[in-house]
């Protein structure tokens, strides 16, 4: 079996901008992702999930992009540069091996 080297995006953010870093990455193109509520603690504060937080005010999602270098680092500095001034968030790339490369348009 092959394995196929690609990047793997990861957003924490508030609950609140999910629609919005959403409809950012699709216009980008991004074709499909991933979405957790996640509790944590960072600069910010203690944030809940979403059992724990009936308003949704301090509610964080782990949005995750499976996509290849050039798209990954593009929608990274944008939902950085469009959100984060106002918003609480992370954004990190990791290096990942899929074996579905037709999945994620890699050429064989």
């Amino acid at each position: 079996m092959k394995f196929y080297k690609i990047k793997k995006l990861t957003v924490i953010t508030e609950a609140a901008i999910l629609d919005n870093v959403l409809e950012l990455a699709t216009e980008l193109g991004a074709d499909s992702y991933t979405i957790d509520r996640v509790s944590g603690k960072g600069e910010k504060g203690v944030r809940f999930g979403m059992d724990s937080d009936i308003s949704g005010m301090l509610t964080n999602v782990r949005i995750e992009i499976i996509t290849h270098e050039e798209l990954a680092k593009k929608i990274a500095v944008e939902v950085e540069a469009n959100f984060f001034q106002n918003y609480a968030g992370i954004v990190y790339l990791q290096d990942v091996e899929v074996i579905q490369a037709r999945k994620f348009n890699i050429k064989e």
